[in-house]
């Protein structure tokens, strides 16, 4: 007697044979095989020509998988990335602010706020207490080669990571708009503006996010 969650999972024991990895791929294939097979029942059919029609529509798994590979490389914009992790890296070897001070040293200013007590205690000017959150914002930016490389298959990752370069970015940025309106512009050398540039570009790269996958199993 046709069982129609037996069908789905041994299906799905053979999306996993072929490669097609868990959780987002597989779960949204099988979301949308389900909302098929649903279609179909509601037209008329029974479960058993219901569930085949639907996994016609769906396609072979190995097909799948070669189109899934396809996507996932358009999950982050990978040259964007790149050129914002030169960036970056370039900006430390460029002054940076006030009296020439390099990228590095103002880096090792921000850092240093985290062993003093005041930072601690939340006794820091609101100007330093702010220099001091910009060592977060390094800190994502070394993270996210490796992040971005590891995850970036996995679609709420690239949701989260959108929101912390967001945020980053207005950290950032909120940071120069307040050294121009309280020393103006000649306090900021080159290296300031390569630096927050390259987490303009990092934030960027993530906007391109998977939109094709619930088309699959229509082509």
């Amino acid at each position: 007697m046709f069982s129609l969650e037996k069908s789905i999972s041994e299906w799905r024991k053979q999306m996993l044979a072929a490669g097609i990895k868990t959780p987002v791929p597989l779960e949204e294939l099988e979301n949308h095989l389900r909302e098929e097979i649903e279609q179909q029942m509601k037209s008329g059919q029974n479960e058993q020509p219901a569930f085949e029609i639907a996994l016609a529509q769906i396609g072979q798994a190995k097909p799948l998988k070669m189109e899934f590979k396809k996507i996932d490389k358009e999950n982050w914009n990978r040259p964007l990335a790149w050129s914002a992790w030169i960036l970056f890296v370039i900006s430390f070897f460029l002054p940076a602010a006030y009296d020439d001070m390099w990228g590095w040293q103002c880096a090792w200013i921000s850092a240093g706020g985290f062993f003093s007590s005041e930072f601690w205690h939340g006794k820091l000017g609101s100007g330093d207490f702010h220099l001091t959150l910009l060592t977060f914002a390094n800190l994502l930016m070394i993270a996210s080669p490796f992040l971005l490389v590891r995850f970036s298959q996995n679609l709420r990752f690239v949701k989260f990571w959108r929101v912390f370069s967001f945020l980053t970015l207005v950290l950032v940025w909120s940071f120069i708009f307040r050294l121009i309106m309280n020393d103006g512009v000649k306090s900021l050398k080159i290296g300031c503006y390569v630096w927050t540039a390259s987490f303009l570009l990092l934030g960027l790269s993530t906007l391109k996010i998977r939109r094709r996958k619930a088309q699959i199993a229509t082509n």
